[in-house]
């Protein structure tokens, strides 16, 4: 079949979690071609080579600005997205239309179906979360996201357990959403657990939607040079290649995904983001660490809490980061045990994609 799949270019973890679903297709023997933008399909690119074809279409502004997010600021840019939605399904109609794909599967791209083809809507977020636990509010918001895009899409695939979860409320004890349309695929990671001696004591990934990223990644070039042992840090530029010392600190301006399995299987403690693809990929390698949530990035600050109330993970905001301290509370907590079988997911995603 000729497959059109999207992807969200908030961040790269959206890129790294579907790259299992990615190579299962192109292991069946389907014709692929992938939507993205900046970084995620840079990455993208890197991963895959010339096994697939990839065209850039803008999506989403950015609501994370410097100062810390405030619900009535990302209700004001509702109507931008919006519009970025209706511009980004005018776009892609011109490529369906020329290309004629027999399936179209979109990570969190909202304008990438079409009614005629069966599509399908990757997300761990079926509901919005706002500060506060406002349960009216989330549940209007699960509404209108179901009665918004059960049009668009023939299912919607939650890369997650269905017991147990990761995601806890954002995707689980759903209201609106008909348990026929959701799927529920397990954990998603393309990094798999090796046999290797820990000989790393901290690493740092930096990820996310500018200009938070490098807000944060000053912050920890201040501070990381105070850590006792060996350190590690990837600054998440996929176009910056360059590597170097700065004292007992190893900098990356980039990790490959090869390396970066290495990396965090050696690590005895990894510094990142709360994202939930770096939430999967703790899961998949059995590893604790320290969250930093994106300021006012509402699901990374629910599940950073969500976590360190479970005793899975310590949590610090950005604005009170204090590096040697923080690392020794992050050292207490148990990190994640739960099912992980990313092969036993693939077959899951290709069988209701495909039929496979």
């Amino acid at each position: 079949m000729k497959v059109l799949f999207a992807i969200c270019s908030w961040g790269l973890g959206h890129a790294t979690r579907d790259l299992p679903l990615i190579r299962g297709i192109l292991k069946a023997g389907h014709s692929l071609t992938l939507v993205g933008r900046g970084r995620s399909l840079d990455l993208l690119r890197d991963e895959l080579g010339d096994s697939s074809r990839y065209v850039d279409i803008p999506d989403y502004s950015s609501a994370y600005s410097k100062k810390d997010f405030s619900v009535a600021k990302f209700l004001s840019y509702f109507p931008i997205y919006m519009n970025e939605i209706v511009k980004e399904h005018s776009r892609v109609k011109k490529l369906i239309k020329r290309e004629k794909y027999e399936r179209i599967i979109s990570d969190n791209r909202f304008g990438i179906c079409d009614k005629k083809i069966p599509s399908y809507f990757i997300s761990h977020q079926l509901r919005f979360i706002a500060p506060g636990r406002v349960k009216l509010f989330e549940l209007a918001t699960e509404g209108f996201n179901y009665s918004f895009f059960k049009e668009s899409f023939s299912m919607f695939l939650v890369p997650d357990n269905e017991e147990n979860s990761l995601s806890g409320d954002l995707s689980h004890d759903l209201k609106y959403f008909k348990k026929s349309r959701v799927k529920y695929l397990g954990i998603l990671s393309d990094l798999k657990k090796r046999k290797v001696r820990e000989d790393i004591d901290y690493f740092i990934s930096l990820s996310g939607p500018e200009p938070q990223r490098t807000i944060l990644e000053k912050k920890i070039l201040e501070q990381a040079p105070s850590l006792k042992g060996k350190v590690v840090i990837a600054l998440g530029k996929p176009e910056d290649g360059e590597e170097g010392d700065l004292e007992h600190l190893h900098v990356f301006g980039y990790l490959e995904r090869k390396r970066q399995e290495e990396i965090m299987n050696r690590a005895k403690l990894v510094i990142t983001r709360s994202g939930y693809s770096t939430l999967m990929e703790l899961a998949a390698l059995g590893k604790k660490a320290l969250f930093i949530p994106t300021p006012g990035q509402t699901e990374q600050l629910y599940l950073a809490n969500y976590h360190k109330k479970r005793g899975n993970f310590y949590s610090v905001s950005q604005a009170h980061l204090n590096l040697v301290k923080d690392v020794e509370e992050a050292k207490k907590y148990k990190g994640l045990n739960c099912e992980v079988q990313i092969d036993k997911a693939v077959k899951s995603f290709m069988r209701t994609v495909f039929g496979e």
